[in-house]
């Protein structure tokens, strides 16, 4: 009797089980992609397709809207087309058209060249990050963060703080940048004793190692040649180690893109060159200046790495148009930035600055090397 009664118990809770599923299946997005009908989790929208993650299997792939014949969320979806926003279910997919509504009948139909981004949303509503997302639609960037700290016979300590975004619009990418390092060290040094005896005592000496401002704007605008651009910025550094003042540094010139893979609306694997003039001007601790017309070569670059990872880099050479090979400026920088956990992520710098004319009593040459967290946007 107690075994019929505990087999009916175990049916029960099986039923129960397969209830609670079927239902979880019938509330997961829907995907047809060539003829095949896929549940799982549409995660992003854009112009070029979507981000979707299968029911099973790990991970997220992408699928090409001249992929899909009809989809459909059962959350609401923040989806921003060119100025307007609709914040409701996805209702489906036609004739280049995404169809976004509270009925697929009374659907808002988008054309999906217009879509600057999408994302899934909660059932109250846009949030404070959904409304921020609308706001700045056409602004990325990102806010990293660096300290490091040692404290044995020499003690250090350093902070950076940089700070880059960029507005991305119809071929127009507009960059503001900008950086701070500070750095100083502690140690035990012989001084010179102020009320001898003795002579000389053990003191501990702070020296100042980084303290530097580095601030750029930049615009570029696609032309209507095939992969070329127009570019014009300016940038200003402070160094103190270096004992400069002020280094500004105006450059305008054309661009070509060699490589280019669009992997979405946002995301592309690039390497460009360019070309230009520019003038450099450069005023050191104690009065003394330099400043010379240069040709302006650069390089661009940009690479997608498995799990989220995203490699770029940029180089400059800026030679003094009458002593090409005696007075010049070289710079690389080299980031690595790795997703943590949802816009946390960690990145390595590695940037580098070389002056052929430096300030008296200085180095011609400038090594950074930072690890930090970046707050992704």
């Amino acid at each position: 009797m107690r075994q019929r009664k505990n087999q009916r118990t175990a049916y029960a809770l099986w039923a129960t089980l397969a209830l609670l599923l079927a239902a979880e299946a019938a509330r997961a997005d829907q995907v047809t992609s060539k003829g095949t009908v896929l549940h799982g989790k549409i995660t992003g929208v854009g112009s070029a397709g979507i981000t979707f993650e299968p029911e099973y299997g790990k991970g997220s792939i992408t699928i090409k809207w001249q992929d899909i014949e009809d989809l459909s969320t059962d959350g609401n979806f923040q989806v921003l087309y060119g100025d307007e926003e609709t914040d409701t279910p996805l209702q489906g997919f036609s004739d280049g058209k995404l169809l976004t509504g509270s009925t697929r009948e009374s659907a808002t139909a988008i054309d999906v060249s217009t879509i600057v981004t999408g994302f899934p949303i909660g059932p109250e509503g846009p949030g404070w990050i959904d409304r921020t997302r609308s706001t700045w639609r056409y602004w990325d960037g990102s806010f990293d963060l660096g300290f490091n700290l040692q404290r044995a016979t020499i003690n250090t300590k350093g902070l950076t703080i940089a700070f880059k975004t960029t507005r991305k619009k119809d071929g127009n990418r507009l960059l503001l940048g900008a950086t701070y390092r500070y750095a100083t060290t502690e140690e035990k040094q012989t001084v010179q004793n102020p009320n001898p005896p003795p002579a000389t005592i053990k003191q501990d000496v702070t020296t100042t190692t980084q303290d530097q401002w580095y601030g750029i704007v930049r615009d570029e605008q696609d032309v209507w040649f095939p992969r070329f651009y127009l570019f014009g910025s300016g940038e200003a550094t402070y160094d103190a180690i270096q004992r400069l003042s002020i280094r500004g540094i105006p450059k305008a010139g054309v661009g070509y893109t060699f490589f280019e893979e669009q992997l979405d609306e946002d995301r592309r694997n690039f390497f460009s060159g360019e070309v230009g003039g520019a003038w450099v001007y450069e005023r050191f601790f104690g009065g003394s200046h330099d400043d010379f017309f240069a040709i302006a070569f650069g390089a661009l670059a940009g690479y997608y790495l498995p799990y989220g990872a995203h490699l770029d880099g940029i180089a400059s050479f800026l030679p003094a148009v009458d002593d090409f090979t005696g007075n010049y400026l070289a710079s690389g920088e080299l980031d690595l930035t790795m997703p943590v956990y949802g816009p946390i992520g960690a990145k390595f710098s590695v940037v580098d600055v070389y002056d052929s004319t430096p300030a008296p009593d200085t180095k011609n040459n400038s090594l950074y090397i930072t690890f930090g967290l970046s707050l992704l946007w």
